[in-house]
């Protein structure tokens, strides 16, 4: 048993489906066995707390998951609006996107979270002492069917064993840099940090607009009320229907506790708002304005070419979404867009970390 090196603990997390709330609550119970005087408490009423006064002699945990191989747009901010730290230890823990098949466990990749979430707090002052990535079970619906509840339980069990040796170096005051684990990471981070960056400027974006509901939408308003950044408004008087703003950070939180599992990920409509954000609009302009057209190639590879097609991405994403919105709330588009994604198909399923109760991530 490590020697008791802190007297308390705050552990923050943001979460959507529960799998870094299960980290969380996890790192907690090892603190509250091992003596600590232990707060588990969501990232955004961290932001309002003084931090760095109550943790002189205790540490801070960030947990967070992971997306597009780095933190989420929200997380980020959270972290850059916390207090400022006076030098107060902290440790940041990404949870990834595990699989299992059969026997084979496939990794996540953090990538640059865990350091970006770094490098924010050391300039805010606080004293980083290390960082980890941890496999819980992938809740990415809309890129593939959810796995069985007996892949995500041998997932989490061996994300419990991580932790735990995680947390007894975090006692003893141990710093935690240079493992496998960070080498895996800051490497795939490094040469996916374009991925990363197209991610937070654009898929971000466009991922959120792939949501709509489905026929069996009630309009009970749980996922406008349980969204952690409040990027879900309900449409309409007679027939509500959820509309999913542009801070979506596509958590899947909204699926998971959806009571009639009505909340699709379009595949169909994905691919008509592809070919919409994706038209060459700078070469069509410049042709419109009399550009020749052995220079059109050249100017739409150019820095203005690619500056007008930034600008005409953001309002064609926002603009097609408003308008796919009010087609689906005519029955036979509703229809032919749910049977025309795999999210809809009854093996496909959602994702909500087990053990994590609504009230917990609320």
């Amino acid at each position: 048993m490590p020697d008791k090196a802190y007297i308390r603990a705050t552990i923050c997390f943001w979460s959507g489906t529960g799998n870094s709330y299960r980290v969380s609550n996890l790192m907690g119970k090892i603190a509250e066995n091992s003596g600590l005087e232990t707060h588990i408490l969501s990232l955004d009423k961290a932001r309002s707390t003084k931090l760095s006064n109550t943790e002189k002699k205790g540490f801070i945990g960030i947990v967070f998951p992971t997306h597009g191989f780095t933190a989420p747009w929200h997380v980020l901010k959270s972290v850059w609006k916390l207090p400022q730290g006076n030098f107060t230890h902290v440790y940041c823990i990404a949870t990834r996107a595990g699989l299992k098949f059969g026997s084979v466990f496939i990794p996540g990749i953090s990538g640059s979270a865990t350091f970006v979430i770094s490098l924010i707090l050391l300039l805010k002052g606080y004293k980083v002492c290390g960082t980890m990535s941890v496999d819980m079970p992938s809740n990415w619906y809309s890129l593939h069917p959810i796995q069985t509840r007996k892949s995500h339980e041998a997932i989490i069990d061996r994300a419990e064993h991580k932790v735990t040796g995680f947390m007894n170096k975090i006692l003893s005051q141990s710093k935690v840099w240079f493992t496998t684990n960070n080498l895996y990471e800051i490497t795939l981070g490094i040469l996916l940090s374009f991925v990363s960056l197209g991610y937070l400027l654009f898929g971000k974006f466009f991922l959120a607009k792939l949501f709509f509901a489905n026929s069996s939408c009630d309009g009970c308003g749980l996922c406008e009320k349980h969204c952690p950044v409040k990027a879900i408004t309900m449409w309409g008087n007679d027939q509500r229907r959820p509309y999913w703003k542009y801070n979506c950070e596509s958590c899947m939180k909204c699926a998971a506790i959806c009571p009639h599992n009505a909340i699709e990920a379009g595949h169909s409509w994905g691919v008509i708002l592809y070919v919409i954000t994706a038209f060459p609009i700078s070469v069509y302009l410049f042709s419109l304005f009399g550009v020749d057209s052995a220079s059109i190639g050249q100017f739409g590879a150019s820095w203005i070419g690619t500056a007008v097609n930034i600008f005409y991405f953001y309002p064609a994403i926002f603009v097609s979404y408003y308008f796919f919105n009010l087609l689906i709330r005519i029955p036979l588009f509703n229809y032919l867009f749910t049977h025309t994604t795999m999210t809809h198909l009854p093996f496909w399923g959602r994702y909500r970390e087990p053990k994590t109760k609504l009230k917990d991530i609320a």
